[in-house]
């Protein structure tokens, strides 16, 4: 989605270890570092300058990011928020046979609870997306994170159908919903005034399913 080279953008849950008050502040200290990416580029800021603005000490950086790249690009369970994971995981109806047949609504109701967060933080996000091509050490970063974190994700989707990770259709979806989440910021970012983030995902979706609702090869049926 969006976020896939950096984690997903939203409140995730507490992962196992960590608590509310720690997982705080390693989400402010991810956020505060890609806005000042934004505003300044990534070597326009310190490791202090960081600390400064989410109020905290040097010491506690490093308790939470060894590097100032590492701190921009998060750590990977911060991302889809643990209970939408845990819902989309168990919404699997019982007794299914291969592909369940709730799979692409289960995903999209998954992506539209990452949605729902405040303008600001999407506008933040957006703006370290801008510069983040004109940085090379980012740009490199997130050609790495971001085909792993997309893996990851495709992989979540696969055991949950019990089928292998690479199956051609789920990360054919997988990338589907990437594309849209995409999409759908870039309209919302455009027209502020107009429709929600979550309403303009959905328009591309439905654009998106329409088309492959065609038939694959002349003769064939439609698909239902």
């Amino acid at each position: 989605m969006k976020n896939s080279a950096i984690g997903v953008v939203g409140e995730p849950g507490t992962p196992p270890g960590l608590g509310a008050r720690m997982l705080k502040t390693r989400l402010s200290i991810s956020r505060n570092a890609r806005e000042l990416t934004a505003e300044n580029g990534f070597a326009g800021f310190t490791v202090e300058e960081l600390c400064a603005r989410v109020g905290i000490s040097r010491r506690t950086f490093f308790n939470y990011f060894a590097t100032k790249l590492d701190a921009v690009f998060g750590h990977a369970e911060d991302g889809l928020p643990a209970e939408a994971l845990e819902r989309f995981m168990n919404a699997r109806p019982v007794g299914t046979v291969g592909i369940s047949p709730t799979l692409l609504a289960d995903l999209v109701a998954l992506v539209r609870e990452q949605l729902r967060i405040d303008d600001a933080e999407i506008r933040g996000v957006h703006g370290f997306f801008t510069i983040l091509h004109r940085e090379p050490e980012l740009l490199a970063r997130m050609m790495k994170v971001g085909p792993e974190r997309q893996a990851e994700f495709t992989a979540m989707v696969a055991r949950r159908e019990g089928v292998e990770a690479d199956h051609s259709g789920i990360g054919m979806l997988a990338h589907a919903l990437q594309f849209a989440t995409h999409r759908a910021i870039e309209r919302y970012l455009a027209s502020p005034d107009g429709p929600s983030l979550e309403e303009e995902f959905l328009s591309v979706m439905h654009q998106t399913r329409e088309l492959f609702g065609q038939p694959l090869l002349h003769g064939d049926p439609p698909a239902t």
